[in-house]
């Protein structure tokens, strides 16, 4: 083994990239851990070696191996967005907060008294359901400017590549969207005489207070994960 690691050539890049493409991986977190574990290894040794060193990294990092390892990776991934949630969650059990909290729901149920039409108070879901939307399209922007590249590499992989912290996180952001919808147009459909529980004032205003609340800790999870995720 060389003391100097080397500049692999474009080449022999394009090689490690073949190899891994025949691994069949959609993770874009999975398949650059697999990458730059192969770059860094075999930047230790001579061109002579290369091919005998990529033939030792294909049977160690196998089909199944690899396979393994993204199955693994994605289920960590769910119980630390978990994880995390209820810790930002935790932070805001305290005397300080929930005054701030209590005040906030003071106001948005002050407003929702107010309200003379059922428009009126869907309105009130607007701010939350506003900040979900723009976290989704910020997230896609990231997507775009981070994962687009190594599809790009990537491409003739044989699956689409993703990111495997994006689809939990995405899917998060779009529960509160899915939800409102059930709330609003489900009964509608099972109930003629259609009074939603949604337009009682005080309840639409609790499930605005709630979706902020939830939408402010998702912030705080994205900020906290992407220190170390692709998005």
């Amino acid at each position: 083994m060389n003391i100097n690691m080397r500049q692999l050539t474009n080449i022999e890049l394009q090689e490690i990239r073949e190899s891994i493409k025949k691994k069949v991986l959609y993770s874009a977190e999975i398949i650059m851990e697999i990458y730059d574990h192969y770059v860094s290894h075999l930047q230790n040794y001579s061109e002579d070696q290369f091919n005998e060193q990529l033939i030792k990294l294909d049977q160690k990092f196998t089909y199944s191996y690899c396979h393994s390892m993204q199955s693994q990776f994605n289920k960590n991934i769910n119980i630390g967005l978990g994880k995390t949630q209820w810790m930002v969650i935790k932070k805001y059990f305290c005397t300080s907060r929930w005054l701030y909290f209590a005040g906030i729901l003071a106001v948005v149920l002050f407003i929702s008294t107010q309200a003379r039409s059922e428009q009126e108070i869907k309105f009130l879901l607007f701010p939350p359901l506003a900040l979900l939307l723009s976290m989704n399209l910020a997230l896609g922007y990231q997507w775009l400017k981070r994962i687009l590249p190594i599809k790009k590499s990537f491409k003739g992989n044989g699956v689409t590549i993703k990111s495997s912290f994006m689809t939990p996180l995405s899917f998060r952001l779009h529960m509160p969207l899915t939800l409102t919808n059930m709330m609003i147009y489900f009964p509608k459909i099972l109930f003629d005489d259609y009074g939603s529980f949604l337009f009682i004032p005080a309840a639409a205003a609790i499930i605005t207070v709630l979706f902020l609340f939830y939408a402010i800790t998702l912030m705080e999870v994205w900020k906290i994960k992407s220190k170390t995720a692709l998005v």
